[in-house]
């Protein structure tokens, strides 16, 4: 009897505030997934989008019609999943034949424990012996909230109860706060399936007002050398800490993770976000700086690496805002994000020979873009020198967006010694706009090129390219757009200049630039130039 009373209240509170919803496909159309050759015979992926914050327990399905199977049929299992195909009973723990066209309904009961979260695959077992792979597989994640208990504090610190982050990692629910001693130094921690809801999202937060005192997270995880990581541990919000030395300092491979207020430096890659598995990033107040670049025998590394799983967490996206990246190697910001917003930041390129783009808007890694990437540069001060390449939207040579790419009210400072174009296209794209955006020079002006498109006319989603210059302040000297004709079409009626201002050079100097740049290692403040 005391056991059940005890259950009540924890069940009662988790119906009451862990956003729980028991929504399933039934209540709308089906889901249509391409499972088509991709390329080299490979199809591509498809995986179910991800439920999380379930009750324990909970029946949770998911319907959706297969396209591009091809003439050859397959022949699903699925542990433990219930499947009905066009309507048909449901069978379990059977295999099933799966043709072009059918539709799927799967279902499954959820663990009947709090925060507990499961990888179901659909397994498809190709018919057809030239096929490169014999298995296709559909993951489907499901994850039950964490809600045993309401909200609780923590504080760690090097003389509490608790001294590292890891020594109250199991015993953390949705809601819980979780103070750091100002002035302290933290081993590095990689926090693995213990989420919180969008409701009540953990907080991780540096208990100080001073920046110079923020807790410092340092050095890498013994297995993979992560600073912090976030894995399958959605809905954490992490404020006011330090970190450093790592070979990658903030790992994402969830949804609804914000960084806030947040120092990185002297990382391999400051930030990555996986692109299986991660949902909503948001860096909000972030510096990072001394970050990417390239090691013998090592992948390139960034300041900032982000892309999200289109299939797992449809429409998840990436926003940088009040933000400060400087001095970095490789990319400051490389994005595959299905959704991408840069707003009112400050971005310099670095002056290391390793320095590159100062942000690349791209396709996702050797993958379809189905729904078509947006990307929007918005109000940002970005700063561009020798030996960096300005920016770049499109694709970096694996696969080409097949979305959007709009600059608007940013202002582009110019190094007198740039030559570089200040965005590029490449490899593929529906559209690109520059709106607004204003031009500046430091000591001395040069002749710059606002955009320069190297995208074969087939490669633009439309056959032919839809570029926007409008209502930009630029000079006389200004090049609006240079086209390297690498296509054989003449299309160019979606290609509008217009509005765009020939004003009288404005030059600065780096002294102007250091008055107005944000503080190294304090709280971030964009001011207007």
């Amino acid at each position: 009897m005391r056991r059940w009373q005890h259950a009540v209240p924890a069940l009662l509170f988790s119906i009451l505030f862990s956003g729980i919803t028991q929504a399933n496909a039934a209540d709308g159309e089906c889901l249509v997934k391409d499972v088509s050759d991709y390329q080299w015979r490979v199809r591509h992926p498809a995986d179910l989008p991800a439920r999380l914050e379930l009750a324990p327990g909970a029946m949770v399905e998911e319907c959706f019609t297969m396209k591009g199977v091809g003439k050859y049929p397959l022949t699903l299992t699925a542990r433990g999943i219930a499947i009905s195909v066009n309507g048909a009973p449901a069978v379990k723990d059977q295999p099933v034949e799966v043709k072009d066209g059918d539709t799927l309904r799967v279902s499954l009961q959820a663990p009947d424990r709090y925060n507990t979260m499961w990888t179901n695959r659909l397994e498809f077992k190709e018919s057809d012996s030239e096929r490169r792979r014999g298995i296709y597989r559909i993951v489907w994640i499901t994850q039950t909230a964490n809600t045993p208990r309401k909200p609780e504090t923590w504080y760690v610190g090097p003389s509490r109860q608790y001294r590292q982050l890891k020594d109250i990692l199991p015993q953390l629910a949705a809601g819980d706060t979780i103070y750091l001693d100002p002035d302290a130094e933290y081993e590095p921690v990689e926090i693995k399936n213990i989420s919180g809801t969008e409701a009540l999202p953990i907080r991780l937060i540096g208990n100080t007002k001073n920046a110079g005192d923020r807790p410092v997270f340092a050095g890498g995880t013994e297995r993979f050398n992560w600073t912090l990581a976030v894995r399958h541990s959605h809905n954490w919000t992490i404020e006011n800490v330090v970190l450093q030395d790592g070979g990658l300092c903030f790992r994402n491979e969830a949804t609804n993770t914000v960084l806030k207020n947040v120092l990185i430096r002297r990382c391999s890659t400051g930030v990555l976000s996986t692109d299986r598995n991660s949902g909503n990033l948001s860096m909000i107040n972030v510096e990072v700086t001394e970050s990417g670049g390239k090691k013998p025998g090592r992948s390139w590394g960034h300041a900032v690496y982000v892309a999200s799983d289109q299939h797992s967490f449809p429409g998840s996206q990436f926003l940088l805002k009040d933000s400060f990246l400087h001095d970095n190697r490789g990319n400051s910001v490389k994005s595959r994000f299905e959704n991408t917003l840069i707003e009112n930041n400050w971005i310099e390129s670095g002056e290391d020979p390793q320095a590159k783009y100062l942000v690349e808007l791209i396709g996702y890694d050797q993958k379809y873009d189905f729904a078509g990437q947006q990307f929007k540069v918005k109000g940002n001060t970005m700063l561009m020198r020798p030996p960096g390449l300005g920016s770049r939207t499109g694709g970096d040579g694996n696969s080409g967006s097949r979305g959007d790419t709009l600059y608007e009210n940013n202002l582009f400072l110019i190094d007198e010694d740039f030559g570089r174009t200040i965005v590029r296209t490449f490899q593929g794209l529906h559209s690109v706009t520059l709106r607004n955006n204003s031009i500046a020079f430091i000591e001395d002006e040069n002749e710059p090129v606002l955009l320069t498109d190297e995208i074969p006319d087939a490669n633009w989603v439309e056959g032919h390219p839809v570029i926007t210059l409008e209502n930009n302040n630029v000079t006389e000297d200004t090049r609006l757009l240079k086209r390297d004709e690498t296509g054989d079409g003449d299309d160019r009626s979606a290609v509008t200049i217009t509005g765009n201002r020939e004003l009288p050079p404005i030059v600065t100097t780096m002294d102007k630039i250091e008055e107005l740049r944000p503080q190294e290692g304090g709280y971030i403040e964009i001011k207007s130039f």
